[in-house]
This record gives C-alpha cells, sequence and structure tokens, in this order.
C-alpha cells in the first residue's frame, strides 16, 4: 500500500483517538453550574474543552466511586484570560434501593492552571493521587504556547479535598 496514503491516515487516527470524550449531559451541566459560581460574570465555561475521568477509587459516605474533570473558564473581565480548575465529583449511590435525585456530587475543586501560568492537557489516576500533565511557560514563551514539559500530582484528602502533593516536577 502507498506510504503516502497512511501516513496521513495514522496521523489522523491517532489524533483522533486522543481527542477527550465530551462530558455526559449531566455532569457537563453540574461543571457548568461550577462555571457560573466561579465566573465573574464575563467568564464562561467551555464544556467541549473540558476532559474528564472515572475514578473507582474514590469512596466515602453514600458514593462508591467518582469522577475527576479537568475544565476551563475564560473571557474573566471581558478579555482573553482563562483559568483551568480540576473538580472532583462523586457518583451517589441508590440507598436503599432508592435513586439519588443527583448523579454527581461536588466534593472539591481548585485552580490549577491558567494563561501566563501552566496549561494541563490530561488527568489520570496515578498511585499517589491524580497526575496532572501538560506544560509550563519559558521565558521565551509567547502567552498561547508554554512549551515546557510539567506534570503535577494531587492526592485526594479522606473528605475528598484536592491537595498538591509536592512542588511540580518536569514531565
Amino acid at each position: 500500500m502507498n506510504p503516502y496514503i497512511i501516513l496521513p491516515l495514522l496521523l489522523w487516527s491517532s489524533f483522533a483517538l486522543a481527542t477527550p470524550a465530551p462530558l455526559p449531559d449531566e455532569l457537563a451541566e453540574e461543571a457548568g453550574m461550577l462555571g457560573s459560581l466561579l465566573s465573574d460574570g464575563r467568564a464562561v465555561f467551555y464544556p467541549d474543552s473540558a476532559s474528564y475521568l472515572p475514578l473507582s477509587s474514590l469512596s466515602g459516605p453514600g458514593y462508591s466511586n467518582g469522577v475527576a474533570v479537568l475544565m476551563s473558564l475564560g473571557g474573566w473581565g471581558g478579555g482573553a484570560t482563562n483559568n483551568q480548575y480540576l473538580a472532583l465529583y462523586a457518583v451517589n449511590d441508590s440507598i436503599a434501593g432508592i435513586a439519588p435525585v443527583k448523579t454527581y456530587r461536588l466534593l472539591s475543586f481548585t485552580q490549577v492552571g491558567g494563561k501566563g501560568e501552566r496549561l494541563f492537557t490530561d488527568v489520570q489516576e496515578g498511585d499517589k493521587g491524580l497526575v496532572l500533565t501538560g506544560f509550563s511557560y519559558t521565558g521565551e514563551d509567547p502567552l498561547c504556547c508554554p512549551s515546557k514539559p510539567l506534570k503535577v500530582i494531587f492526592t485526594i484528602g479522606t473528605r475528598g479535598e484536592l491537595a498538591p502533593a509536592d512542588k511540580p516536577g518536569d514531565a
């Protein structure tokens, strides 16, 4: 087969597989409500750029699993500034055979990045907590494009609180 046909097809398919899945409707609604609470009245939540990770290891009163959501809000003060947040949601269990009214319950959130600071592109579950990978800025980077690979681990406390495990490191 012609390598000039196969190479673009492979590149396209690997990009398509790496694209994060859209948030389920109810989770997108919950993340949108969090975005509304955080907004200055001008910043908006970008659901198409949000990604989520199911967490089977998360458990607590009334829930036996959860999801981590990496999301952005942009347009602060009517400008081009954006911030990135990591939110942790519990998936509510049925109790005594009665389904919960809402599937998701916000446990905690924290700002993890922003324009001119750092940009995260992925969240995974690791041995010590949630592993965020992305990029930080070097002195030569334009505001659009941080280039230094970065990895930050966030631990999950007993009540679902998120905290950086240690200082950020190179990815």
